[in-house]
């Protein structure tokens, strides 16, 4: 079996910053990681992953997620994620799951809601998982915090 090199793991999205990231330093040189970093003088890292179960509970959440939600992985593990959702917006949070049980693999922009209360902004690509039998079984999905706020156009 061939092992890809360590920068091929860094697939899913990407958070910016204004400083260099030391984390890139256990990484390969070749990686996008110090690539980004070499063309712009910023620092990229991966942003939250959280993987939905087939009713909408977390069943995984990287540090990164929890951070943006403003919480800890062990807190959010097993919790409903429209807990994460404004009140005036569950109702397009839950149409926004429901094409992706049907499919729907497009990416989003959208509103969540801290623990804190505050709001965060995210881009989202979601993509919905199925079982052998083509049974729905979750969500992974892949959060970069955006500056836009609103409805992108």
């Amino acid at each position: 079996m061939q092992t890809l090199p360590e920068s091929r793991l860094i697939s899913f999205s990407l958070r910016r910053g204004p400083e260099m990231n030391p984390e890139c330093d256990r990484l390969s040189p070749f990686s996008l990681c110090h690539y980004y970093q070499q063309m712009t003088g910023e620092w990229v890292r991966p942003d939250g992953l959280w993987i939905l179960d087939s009713q909408g509970a977390s069943v995984y959440a990287n540090e990164d997620m929890a951070e943006m939600l403003g919480t800890t992985v062990s807190d959010l593990l097993g919790k409903d994620s429209f807990l994460y959702v404004f009140p005036e917006d569950l109702d397009a949070a839950r149409q926004l799951f429901a094409t992706k049980q049907a499919g729907n693999r497009a990416p989003f922009h959208f509103r969540l809601r801290r623990v804190d209360g505050g709001p965060i902004w995210a881009d989202v690509q979601a993509t919905p998982m199925r079982n052998a039998a083509d049974q729905f079984i979750g969500i992974v999905g892949s959060f970069t915090i955006s500056t836009l706020q609103g409805e992108k156009k």
